[in-house]
């Protein structure tokens, strides 16, 4: 019994070594090779992800859709209660629409509701070119996430903030996030558990995202069932609600 226990010791020791011997580079790849590669990221040009989000109270938001477009322009539309509830950033500004707050019409995104919806905006995602200096990326060791080792990596971004990505050790895929959410000058720590991965046209996405403030009880969860890989997307969706567009004044 000592000995096996001597010999489980050494194997787990070894293991942990491999694990350890990686370097941000090797993740890196490693990871972007398991996402669908270099090529097919760079390849899309827009999505179009449809589904549900589960908030906290019982409170169901059906559908959800959100849309992308290079580049940085997001869409999010949800209804709750047969209203909707819409936030639109075209990369330069942003908008919001929240019958919930009194009033249905568009009112410009705060700074930091601007720079939030701009850090979902990036189709690429934070791996993508951080030798060329898109972002600064540090191995600050392994975690275990939800009871599997994944390597805890620290990602500073050109606009200031910083989050944490972590990768699972056996498919390289994100397995969680974390960060702070800005609201009113105020960080809102959150993260993200990243769940039942499938193919789409050469893309592992995460179908299920389940969310929380960390030491909190209230979760959210959002499913997916449709994630759309460049599609067709009406330019005038990312456009302030309720104005014009010039060339519709046309004859």
């Amino acid at each position: 019994m000592l000995k096996f226990r001597s010999v489980a010791v050494v194997l787990t020791l070894c293991s942990v070594f491999t694990i350890r011997a990686q370097s941000v580079d090797d993740i890196v790849s490693k990871s972007l090779s398991a996402k669908g590669g270099i090529e097919k990221i760079k390849a899309l040009q827009s999505q179009r992800l449809t589904g549900q989000i589960w908030l906290g109270g019982g409170v169901t938001a059906n559908p959800f859709v959100v849309s992308f477009e290079r580049p940085g322009k997001i869409r999010e539309e949800i209804v709750i209660n047969s209203k909707n509830i819409l936030e639109i950033n075209n990369g330069t500004e942003g908008w919001v629409i929240n019958p919930f707050s009194g009033s249905d019409a568009p009112v410009a995104m705060t700074d930091d509701e601007f720079k939030n919806t701009s850090s979902s905006a990036d189709l690429d995602g934070p791996l993508v070119e951080y030798k060329e200096g898109k972002n600064k990326i540090e191995l600050l060791g392994i975690e275990n996430v939800e009871g599997k080792p994944a390597y805890k990596l620290l990602v500073k971004q050109p606009n200031g903030q910083t989050r944490y990505d972590y990768i699972d050790s056996a498919s390289y895929l994100e397995v969680k996030w974390e960060g702070n959410i800005m609201n009113n000058g105020k960080e809102n720590p959150s993260e993200s558990f990243f769940h039942n991965y499938k193919n789409v046209d050469g893309i592992m996405y995460s179908f299920e995202i389940v969310s929380d403030s960390p030491g909190g009880t209230n979760k959210q969860k959002i499913t997916f069932d449709k994630i759309e890989v460049n599609p067709k997307l009406d330019e005038t969706i990312f456009n302030q609600p309720g104005k014009t567009s010039p060339d519709s004044t046309k004859d």
